[in-house]
């Protein structure tokens, strides 16, 4: 990292502890336990967009393509009166970051408002944080998109993972979902890891698996109900509490028919733009809905 100009020796008063986070390819990320340092931070109220949000633009593509940038928040300058404040602790002495590192408050924001001005007006593909994906109707159109889409990241000076990206395939796994023609449906990899999850023995657990599930909560059919015996149980207990669940046979029904529902999850088609759509509520004495029709 030195070498890279990622980090640099310091003699700042501030100082974080040293958090180490485990790469998926078996590498550690260095950075800091910036707790105390983003209790002071004021916060940022850009948006992180959610994929429903944006699934429009995927009706009629039949070719897509995923980018990976390296290192994408390292790619943004931390002013030079604030990097100071970026200082972790280590065994060999103190370090800090000239550029955007890990576990600073509003980091996320700050890229994601980076990235949307980077891929602003190219209505061929979608940025949520480091991760974009480009959709086309065919191939022909989708080297245009993607020359476009490149264009873009050059001349902001991004750099992709090359060795992580996809490139003209009918298919494609994007944020924990199977895209394609078709239209959207859970990542098969991500249901298996649901129903491979044994039954929660603590507080901790179950609210892991409730969490894993409801990712996907607009795919299931009575998603809410199934949970109400799951969510009771849960329920005015602290976050992280390792308090046993006292599971009952109805419970244990539940959970596994959370299991079975996502296991027969729903296909879920994309938008077409040019129909006519309407807004449908209803509303009770227990809650309100709506929904986009």
């Amino acid at each position: 990292m030195l070498q890279q100009g990622l980090c640099r020796p310091s003699k700042s008063s501030w100082a974080s502890p040293l958090h180490l986070v485990a790469k998926k390819n078996g590498d550690w990320r260095p950075c800091g336990d910036y707790c105390k340092l983003n209790d002071i931070t004021e916060s940022e109220c850009y948006p992180i967009p959610f994929l429903q949000d944006c699934v429009q633009f995927l009706h009629g593509a039949t070719i897509f393509s995923t980018i990976d940038l390296v290192r994408a928040y390292q790619q943004i300058p931390v002013k030079e009166e604030d990097i100071p404040k970026t200082v972790i602790i280590t065994p060999i002495g103190l370090f800090e970051f000239p550029v955007m590192t890990f576990g600073l408050r509003n980091a996320a924001q700050t890229f994601q408002r980076f990235i949307d001005e980077v891929v602003r007006e190219l209505d061929c593909c979608y940025a949520y944080l480091d991760n974009i994906i480009v959709a086309s109707r065919d191939p022909e159109k989708h080297r245009k998109h993607l020359r476009q889409v490149f264009h873009r990241l050059q001349q902001f000076g991004i750099v992709i993972n090359v060795g992580k990206c996809v490139f003209g395939a009918p298919e494609v796994v994007f944020l924990g979902h199977h895209i394609s023609s078709e239209g959207l449906a859970p990542s098969p990899q991500k249901i298996q890891a649901i129903q491979d999850f044994s039954l929660p023995i603590t507080v901790k657990d179950l609210r892991r698996f409730l969490g894993m599930v409801n990712f996907y909560n607009r795919f299931l059919p009575n998603a809410a109900r199934n949970q109400i015996l799951l969510q009771e149980a849960i329920a005015g207990q602290k976050k992280g509490s390792k308090t046993p669940i006292d599971w009952t046979e109805n419970m244990k029904t539940a959970f596994k028919q959370l299991k079975d529902d996502l296991a027969k999850s729903a296909l879920l088609a994309f938008p077409n733009p040019s129909a006519q759509f309407s807004i449908k509520t209803d509303a009770s004495g227990l809650a309100i809905g709506a929904v986009l029709q």
